[in-house]
């Protein structure tokens, strides 16, 4: 193989390896915006009864449940017994990509890319 088609398969390589990188990160990033997504999909489209939140301990995490494998979700935490999530933050990881969903009290549900 001579010296200029070694470097330009080696550069080829490389650019490769690079937009893989970049496609995986991209691949990543929707994975985790659209379990957000999906989350807050359902939350919206939940019949809430007199008192029920969409910050719910349960409806949350039924949700949750709902989504296939591959995603990581953080931030649930019930400190203060009330059976609502503390502070409304969840975070749905694939890879090393993150989306946060943030449930307020009103009822408004909202999603951004990034960590919460």
């Amino acid at each position: 193989m001579s010296k200029r088609l070694f470097v330009t398969l080696a550069l080829a390589l490389a650019l490769a390896g690079a937009c893989s990188s970049s496609a995986k990160k991209t691949v990543n990033q929707v994975g985790a915006r659209a379990s957000a997504e999906a989350v807050r999909a359902q939350l919206k489209a939940a019949d809430l009864k007199n008192g029920e939140s969409v910050r719910d301990m349960k409806r949350l995490n039924d949700a949750i449940d709902r989504l296939p494998g591959g995603v990581t979700v953080t931030g649930l935490t019930d400190k203060d017994k009330d059976g609502k999530d503390d502070d409304g933050n969840v975070q749905f990881t694939v890879g090393n990509q993150s989306a946060c969903l943030t449930a307020h009290d009103n009822g408004r549900i909202d999603v951004s890319n990034g960590s919460c």
